[in-house]
């Protein structure tokens, strides 16, 4: 079941992203449609002055962009990374999505997906300097088999600038567990409403893991997020492609390294950073399926460039049908 809500719930918040109204009911937001990912397309990429990457991924389900300062341009393969496992792995379970004028979200999706990712292939992109073939990517794209999504999973507003997306928790658990969950709205507003420190006890309980070492201003910007939704950006690319992302600002108290306190066994001081706690707790609380728990090490490489970073942008690519 956990794995089943582990993938239910971050198929969600794609869908999530998709979405964009007005606040005039009388008024059909422009987004309104259906969208499908973006294709999955790579070419030869000259990354430094002395090497070529081949099959550097240029567009996919994933957009990410990451400006930084320095010589160092680890950071540039590495949101060449995220559009590598997101426009590999997006593609197998999710089909495409439906805006309607209402606001509700309607995705063609499959229900059990059984996503084709060898944790391997990301050690092997730095050891051979070549991401996989575009055609090998997309051959595991999911092409049958879809189902229909329940409305009133998510809702979206836009609110000064923002895409604010607020999920509805009670029918997110109700679609991944089979049993009804409306009992719980007010258990979860509690949680929500709680100080940090309840929160991360609540919330630990719940997951059977240990959130002790969240701060609290991260616990406070994730209850923000559950109770008043999730504030993103939207716009239109050059290539005519919908972007819709979180900017760094979203990120800067999960990614931002600082010391536990601790030496290693040549000590040299230990570093940690929030998400790198929130990953290593629901890995070993068994809530993050183990064909995804090699990309815990991709949290400590985005941490350690986290201070030279300038800008930051990740989330979906996508191209009205």
């Amino acid at each position: 079941m956990k794995k089943n809500l582990f993938y239910l719930f971050a198929l969600i918040c794609s869908m999530s992203l998709f979405t964009a109204c007005s606040d005039d009911d009388e008024e059909v937001s422009p987004w309104a449609g259906t969208y499908k990912m973006a294709d999955y397309t790579t070419a030869d990429y000259e990354w430094t002055k002395d090497e070529t990457i081949s099959n550097w991924p240029m567009t996919g389900a994933l957009y990410s962009d990451w400006q930084y300062t320095g010589d160092d341009d680890y950071p540039s393969i590495l949101a060449a990374l995220f559009r590598y496992l997101g426009g590999s792995i997006l593609p197998q379970a999710l089909n495409s999505i439906t805006l309607d004028k209402s606001g509700n979200i309607i995705a063609d999706y499959v229900a059990g997906p059984e996503i084709a990712m060898d944790p391997t292939t990301i050690m092997s992109i730095f050891i051979t300097g070549a991401f996989p073939t575009a055609s090998s990517v997309k051959a595991d794209f999911a092409t049958g088999g879809f189902t229909t999504s329940p409305k009133e999973l998510a809702y979206w507003s836009e609110n000064n600038g923002k895409f604010v997306v607020k999920l509805n928790i009670p029918a997110i658990i109700t679609a991944a567990t089979g049993s009804d969950a409306s009992g719980l709205t007010s258990i979860i507003e509690t949680v929500l409403n709680g100080d940090p420190a309840t929160v991360k006890t609540l919330l630990g309980g719940i997951l059977n893991v240990d959130l002790s070492g969240l701060q609290n201003a991260t616990i406070s910007q994730i209850a923000s997020w559950a109770k008043d939704g999730i504030p993103m950006n939207i716009r239109i690319a050059d290539n005519g492609h919908t972007y819709i992302y979180l900017d760094k600002s979203a990120f800067d108290n999960l990614f931002t390294l600082r010391d536990t306190g601790e030496v290693d066994d040549w000590g040299d001081p230990q570093w940690t950073n929030d998400l790198m706690i929130l990953w290593n707790a629901l890995v070993e609380g068994g809530v993050v399926p183990e064909e995804a728990q090699a990309a815990g090490f991709m949290i400590q490489l985005i941490g350690s460039y986290w201070k030279v970073t300038t800008s930051f942008n990740l989330g979906l690519d996508l191209v009205r049908n």
